[in-house]
């Protein structure tokens, strides 16, 4: 009996340890558009993919022009990221903040700061297509 007692005295401790440690949910990004406002829309494919990414781009550096004609989430883990698109102002991106890249824009991924910029990519594609298009004559990186 005095057993029975300690395991559901431990088993109620477990409870409310596990209560007092839910996880804290903080939304980033919910969009039906780009960040230029083109509507989002999914690959019709029977081949699905989904591919991720980290990116680190140095003080100064940036990532070439180029383009993605799938769908491309980015989210900013570290510094600011500057992105410079065709026939646009250039926006702005700090750690913490996520977007959907447009798509089949050229644009050009830039760290005007003085620390490294850290960013994860999500490609949302199909088996064999390409996810990124470089602009001839960028160096590959």
């Amino acid at each position: 009996m005095k057993k029975l007692l300690i395991s559901f005295i431990m088993l109620g401790l477990v409870t409310i340890t596990t209560a007092q440690q839910a996880p804290k949910v903080s939304p980033v990004v919910k969009a039906t558009a780009t960040a230029t406002g083109q509507k989002l829309q999914y690959p019709q494919t029977d081949k699905p993919e989904i591919e991720s990414v980290l990116i680190e781009i140095a003080p100064g550096g940036e990532s070439g022009r180029h383009m993605h004609p799938v769908p491309t989430y980015v989210y900013v883990l570290e510094g600011t990221l500057t992105v410079d698109m065709d026939n646009e102002s250039p926006r702005e991106y700090a750690a913490g903040s996520g977007f959907l890249e447009s798509l089949n824009t050229w644009h050009n991924g830039k760290n005007l700061g003085q620390a490294p910029v850290k960013v994860l990519v999500v490609f949302v594609s199909e088996e064999g297509k390409k996810n990124f298009i470089r602009a001839e004559g960028q160096p590959k990186k």
